[in-house]
């Protein structure tokens, strides 16, 4: 990714206040991606805020800067430049963020494929396990020192969108990157633990309910392969007090099931509206599925939000998979 980043350094070089934002619903990359880069910015003299539209799930209150995310951009404008990262499209960056007139350039830091450009500057690298991997080497070309602190964000970031360097976007890069990050200071064993094993009982109460859902439907002259779904409603998140964040990962017990080549979750989101998570293995790409339904990702792993009632929702998803798991 070397050499890529000229323009960016320039508009670094070049202004003061910066603001940090990423995606609606929030997970690890998108987290400590934003963090890393916060703490960087304010590592050389530059002013940096970091803010997320949505609250900011339990599980990651223990990394560093946390507690300096804001949620409201009220009194904040003007910002000479926004750093968008881990965001495929504009409007995923929150309603509330797009109404705002005092982001000034729009800088757009990313791996996923269906990114769409929305930067006035676009830094995106569909090869990178994740947006920690950019920041990792914007702040190498950079020349700024990785202290400890985003060291442990930039390890979360590459840690969890390589399912714990499980999933095919996992390579030499991201493993060499996370050695590093070690020797900066990362702790794997503190991450791990604040992580995957700090979850609050509700989530595995949610978990229950949801498994119950469980549908593996086969794929007809498709020998051997199967979709599996599983949805998750309000009422279930109301029943066991699990916050939506919570959800998250959900579908992997879908996808890991033997014999199935995509696993979906539906989560409901507000009346009639249900965010969709794709996760396959094989060759199936679901960013090409997501992607007709206004969504995007990887080929491995993606989303969209889709209108209607869950039963509607449910079989034309399924359909669509179906047609692109026969193809």
């Amino acid at each position: 990714m070397s050499n890529h980043f000229g323009e960016v350094i320039e508009r670094i070089k070049a202004n003061k206040r910066f603001l940090v934002v990423s995606h609606v619903n929030p997970e690890g990359d998108a987290i400590g991606s934003l963090l890393a880069l916060a703490l960087a910015l304010r590592s050389i003299g530059k002013e940096a805020v970091a803010y997320l539209e949505d609250p900011l799930p339990g599980i990651f209150n223990f990394l560093p800067g946390s507690g300096t995310i804001i949620h409201t951009l009220e009194g904040q404008a003007p910002f000479d430049v926004t750093f968008a990262v881990d965001c495929g499209q504009m409007d995923r960056l929150g309603a509330n963020f797009n109404k705002f007139e005092g982001m000034g350039t729009v800088l757009n830091l990313d791996h996923h494929t269906t990114n769409d450009n929305f930067g006035e500057v676009n830094v995106v690298f569909p090869d990178a396990s994740s947006t920690g991997e950019v920041i990792f080497d914007l702040c190498t070309e950079a020349s700024i020192a990785i202290t400890k602190e985003m060291a442990t964000n930039m390890y979360v970031a590459i840690h969890t969108d390589t399912g714990c360097f499980r999933y095919s976007c996992t390579g030499e890069g991201s493993l060499k990157k996370a050695g590093e990050l070690v020797a900066r200071g990362a702790d794997p064993w503190e991450i791990s633990t604040n992580v995957y094993e700090n979850h609050p009982e509700c989530k595995y109460k949610l978990l229950a309910l949801v498994l119950a859902t469980l549908k593996v439907e086969h794929i007809p002259d498709c020998k051997d392969r199967s979709i599996a779904t599983l949805y998750v409603t309000q009422k279930m998140l109301d029943d066991t007090g699990a916050d939506k964040g919570l959800a998250d990962g959900f579908v992997n017990y879908a996808r890991g099931i033997e014999g199935v080549e995509a696993g979906v979750l539906f989560r409901e989101t507000g009346h009639d509206e249900y965010k969709v998570s794709f996760r396959s293995k094989g060759d199936v790409d679901v960013a090409q599925v997501a992607l007709s339904f206004g969504g995007g990702g990887h080929s491995h792993a993606a989303g969209c939000t889709v209108k209607g009632n869950l039963k509607a929702v449910m079989e034309v998803v399924v359909e669509t998979l179906k047609i692109t798991l026969a193809e």
